[in-house]
């Protein structure tokens, strides 16, 4: 089962994203990065009548990275992606999703140390697109 989750859920509202301008050609130019969680849960083991269940719940967070160029008129873009947050849940993961988005959501702080990790690896890639957006000046 895969659930979609914006990490603008978490954190009582707050967005993850982070905004960066670089001066490319005597103009700067703005770029909102975005993070995206994609949240895929696995039951293990059996629930038999009459027993106790040994049913286990194992999930993954996939945080996406997502470009924007503000004001240009192209959708955004994924730039980096990254599938370390991970762990269990005792019992079915129908029953366990609540527990597992609170635990994403207080992860919170590394998705944002991620998020502002790929802005800063993607500079180098940006400004190459920028300069191939406008090749002439």
């Amino acid at each position: 089962m895969s659930i979609f989750l914006s990490l603008a859920a978490f954190a009582l509202g707050e967005a993850i994203e982070h905004r960066v301008t670089v001066a490319h050609r005597g103009a700067d130019v703005a770029a909102t990065y975005r993070a995206r969680v994609a949240l895929d849960t696995r039951t293990r083991g059996a629930h038999l009548p009459n027993r106790p269940s040994r049913q286990i719940c194992r999930w993954t967070a996939a945080i996406t990275v997502e470009r924007a160029l503000d004001g240009a008129a192209a959708s955004s873009r994924p730039v980096a992606s990254d599938r370390s947050l991970s762990g269990t849940h005792p019992g079915a993961c129908d029953t366990a999703r609540p527990a597992i988005e609170a635990e994403v959501a207080r992860r919170t702080p590394a998705v944002r140390d991620r998020l502002i990790a790929a802005a800063e690896a993607d500079r180098a890639t940006l400004l190459a697109e920028l300069d191939a957006l406008r090749p002439n000046g």
